[in-house]
């Protein structure tokens, strides 16, 4: 349940102080928030023309709109990795095992820097890109 203005000030209202139960009850409930709202985000991104499918071909437009160019088959073959119902297209709810997937594997980069290892890039440290192409 998304959490709004008034259901904060409720909250507050002639209290100077929360529990850290409630505390964490509210960041909880935050936290599903904003990752419903990153996925409804990330949906109309590659939902191009708005009719609550994605397309191989707006999977291919979406990602070289993002830097990482695919070709039709790993487009349609990215389409079919999710497809469960095999229309060829993905619905929100198709994409959303897909998107659930791949933000649980990601990781977020730590608050504090880690110490830089020598790489073949240098001292600069690289993370993982879940939405790199298979290109490379």
């Amino acid at each position: 349940m998304p959490i709004d203005e008034k259901k904060i000030h409720d909250l507050f209202q002639n209290r100077d102080v929360i529990t850290f139960d409630e505390f964490c009850r509210i960041m909880q409930d935050f936290g599903q928030y904003a990752h419903d709202a990153y996925f409804n985000e990330t949906f109309r991104a590659f939902d191009r023309n708005s009719d609550g499918f994605i397309t191989a071909k707006e999977i291919k437009k979406t990602m070289k709109d993002l830097g990482e160019p695919l070709t039709d088959k790993q487009a349609k073959d990215m389409l079919k990795t999710a497809d469960s119902n095999g229309d060829g297209k993905l619905s929100q709810e198709e994409f959303r095992v897909l998107f659930n997937y791949i933000t649980q594997r990601s990781t977020t980069p730590p608050i504090s820097p880690l110490p830089t290892t020598p790489t073949s890039s240098g001292n600069k440290r690289r993370f993982s890109n879940p939405f790199k192409s298979q290109t490379e």
